[in-house]
């Protein structure tokens, strides 16, 4: 066989994904219980906050039978929606989505704290301005060396590095969305909304979805610098109007399932080129009976861990759609839009050993154990349910 050459960006990107292979699994299938870590929402509001919740809250989980230990005060911290947790399961991030005060939104931030595995406390390291308004998700890449953020309010995506006692630095990457709306065009001007980012199993890329231009954004990762840079092509716009909000890929990585935040909602297929980089617009399937006549919004999406189901949030329906994954072209077929009680599933998180999937009822305030049929994917319930004021995110840290 030939010698093969390679280019200085293959280089590092090989170097980046064994460095990262080298890191302790955060998550192991085999472990016996777990840290489960609850972002909330602890002001602006009505649905977003009335003080009641401060900031982000631990449970433990036993990885046999799904139960959940109440949930107690890990840190204060002001609106932490969405938390990531570091490869070497030493730190975890929130990002920290400040809303709207007197008709003026607030600049976002994004904090880092250590973690204590034995008592699931978090230790607070410091705090960066996230570059726009409203982050509502973030996520790292796989060696832990960067972060990257979505600022929701503003519609802009920023990349921040992350030093070797896990602080955050200030941002290196930064990217305007912008641009008209893709497909079929909304009513008045676009209102640009990024709402996920999501790092390739390879380290090669980063998604980004905005749901207001109906697009998915593809970057270049470059980790040893902790940027990103805008791929070829930039985007894919999407020509049915699904307006893209959490984005998953499949084991494969040959396949993602976006949620579609738009009445009557759905998930929409799409088939990715993972050596290109390029995305390709697939199927939609309905989240929700035929025969459901109210108004529907999708958010979470999540890819079973092993590939065979997808599950995806209803709000206003108050359901877990539950999909089967065809083998063959990745295409989904609704199999139940699951009601576990409660209001407002925001989001929902499947354990690592994909036995449990655990919703967050955010208006009910309400944490719902439900347990996953390994054969057809169908959830029944669990355990006891927790109360917790607005829950929207759960990260698990294996023990």
């Amino acid at each position: 066989m030939a010698n093969r050459k390679f280019g200085r960006r293959e280089l590092l990107r090989m170097a980046a994904i064994s460095q990262a292979l080298s890191l302790p699994l955060d998550l192991r299938a085999s472990a016996k219980s777990f840290l489960v870590y609850w972002g909330t929402y602890t002001e602006g509001g009505g649905q977003f906050g009335n003080g009641e919740s401060k900031g982000i809250y631990v449970s433990r989980m036993d990885a046999g039978t799904g139960k959940l230990t109440n949930p107690e005060l890990a840190a204060e911290s002001p609106n932490p929606s969405w938390l990531v947790i570091h490869p070497n399961r030493r730190y975890l991030y929130a990002v920290n989505e400040r809303l709207e005060t007197g008709g003026k939104v607030p600049p976002g931030e994004v904090s880092a704290f250590s973690i204590d595995h034995k008592t699931g406390k978090l230790t607070s390291i410091n705090r960066v301005p996230s570059r726009g308004g409203q982050p509502c998700h973030i996520s790292t890449d796989k060696t832990g060396r960067m972060a990257m953020v979505a600022n929701w309010y503003t519609g802009s995506t920023a990349a921040f590095p992350i030093g070797r006692h896990g602080e955050l630095g200030e941002s290196t990457a930064f990217s305007q969305h912008e641009g008209p709306r893709s497909g079929a065009p909304a009513s008045g001007q676009p209102q640009i909304h990024c709402h996920s980012v999501v790092v390739t199993p390879d380290n090669g890329f980063l998604l980004s979805t905005d749901t207001g231009l109906n697009k998915v954004y593809v970057y270049r990762l470059d980790p040893s610098k902790a940027t990103f840079t805008p791929h070829d092509p930039p985007f894919l716009g999407l020509q049915k109007p699904t307006n893209p909000r959490h984005l998953a890929l499949h084991p494969n990585t040959k396949w993602a399932y976006v949620s579609n935040e738009i009445n009557p909602g759905g998930c929409t297929m799409l088939r990715f080129d993972a050596a290109r980089g390029v995305l390709e617009e697939g199927p939609v399937a309905a989240s929700v009976p035929l025969d459901y006549k109210g108004r529907t919004s999708p958010a979470e999406c999540v890819v079973h861990p092993s590939g065979r189901f997808v599950y995806e949030s209803n709000r206003g329906h108050n359901s877990i759609a539950v999909f089967r994954v065809d083998a063959g072209d990745g295409s989904l077929t609704l199999e139940e839009s699951f009601l576990p009680g409660g209001e407002t599933p925001r989001s929902f998180a499947i354990d690592p050993t994909g036995a449990f999937l655990i919703a967050m009822m955010q208006r009910s305030g309400s944490i719902i154990p439900l347990r996953i049929d390994q054969q057809t994917g169908k959830l029944a319930a669990a355990g006891d349910t927790l109360k917790l004021p607005l829950p929207v995110c759960a990260e698990f840290v294996g023990l």
